[in-house]
C-alpha cells in the first residue's frame, strides 16, 4: 500500500516517522494520533535488525490498512534534515498538517528530524513517544528496543527565520558562482531574472543588489564581503552553506 494519495481537498494528518531500531513506536503513535498516512524515513545501509523492524512496520500499517511511504537517506544530518523538510513542504502545499515523531529513530535522526519542523512557521508539529517497557532480550522476530506506548507528549513549536524564497535564489546563485565579485553577481542576477533594470540608471543594479540581498543575507549572517567597492567578493558563510546544504542545494566551500 506503499503509494500517493490523493486527499480529494480535504487536508489529512500526515506522519513522519525515522525509523531505526522501533516498530511500536513508530506505528502506535501514528494509530492513536489517528493518522491517515505515514512516511517512514530510513537508512540506506540498513543492517540486518534495521530490516526486520522496517518489514514489521510494514506488516502493521498494511494490517490496519494504513498508506504509507518509504523515504531512504543516508544517516547525515544536514541530509536527513532536507529529506524531511522536502516531505513536510509537499504536505503543507496540499493543505495537510504534519506530525513529526522525533523519537522513533536514533538520536541524529531525531535531531534532524526535530531541527526541519522548526524552519517551517506553522501547520507542523513534533511530539515525543514513550513506552511503556524498554527491551533488554531482544525477540528476533520484532526487533525493538521498546515496546507498548505510554503517553504522546508534542513539543511546544518554535521557528526559525531562513531566507525568504527571492534570498535563497541568491544563495544559490552566490554558492554557483566561481567568481562571486558583486560586478559579476549583479550580471548572473539580470540573466537570471531575480530583477530587472530596465528604464534604471546605472546605478540602480547596485542598489537593488546590496539593499534586497547582500544587507539582509549579511544579517543573517548567512555571506560576507571581501574587500571594497563593485569588485569585491561576496562569499557564503558556514551558516550559509549548510543553509543550501538542508535545502538540497550543493554548497562549495570558498
Amino acid at each position: 500500500m506503499s503509494q500517493n494519495i490523493t486527499t480529494g481537498g480535504f487536508p489529512e494528518r500526515v506522519h513522519i516517522a525515522p525509523v531505526g531500531f522501533e516498530i511500536d513506536r513508530v506505528v502506535l503513535p501514528f494509530m492513536k494520533m489517528k493518522g491517515e498516512r505515514i512516511h517512514l524515513i530510513v537508512r540506506q545501509d540498513s543492517n540486518q535488525r534495521g530490516i526486520n523492524c522496517q518489514e514489521r512496520i510494514v506488516e502493521d500499517l498494511e494490517r490496519a490498512q494504513k498508506p504509507y511511504q518509504i523515504h531512504k537517506a543516508e544517516l547525515d544530518l544536514l541530509k536527513l534534515i532536507y529529506t524531511c523538510r522536502k516531505i513536510i513542504a509537499g504536505e503543507l502545499d496540499s493543505g495537510n498538517h504534519v506530525f513529526v515523531n522525533i523519537s522513533s529513530g536514533g538520536s541524529i535522526q531525531g535531531v534532524a528530524c526535530h531541527f526541519a519542523t522548526l524552519t517551517f512557521k506553522k501547520g507542523v508539529s513534533a511530539y515525543y513517544a514513550y513506552p511503556e517497557r524498554y527491551i533488554e532480550v531482544v525477540d528476533p522476530t520484532r526487533a525493538q528496543n521498546s515496546a507498548g506506548l505510554s503517553k504522546i507528549e508534542v513539543v511546544p513549536h518554535y521557528s526559525i527565520d531562513l531566507p525568504t524564497s527571492d534570498e535563497m535564489s541568491f544563495l544559490v546563485l552566490v554558492g554557483q558562482s566561481k567568481d562571486s565579485r558583486k560586478s559579476l553577481l549583479l550580471k548572473r542576477c539580470l540573466e537570471k531574472g531575480l530583477f530587472s533594470v530596465e528604464g534604471k540608471s546605472k546605478p540602480y543594479g547596485h542598489v537593488i543588489l546590496e539593499s534586497r540581498y547582500i544587507r539582509p543575507l549579511e544579517e543573517k549572517e548567512l555571506l560576507f564581503v571581501e574587500g571594497r567597492g563593485r569588485n569585491s567578493r561576496v562569499l557564503l558563510t558556514e551558516k550559509g552553506r549548510n543553509t543550501l546544504l538542508l535545502n538540497g542545494f550543493d554548497a562549495p566551500s570558498n
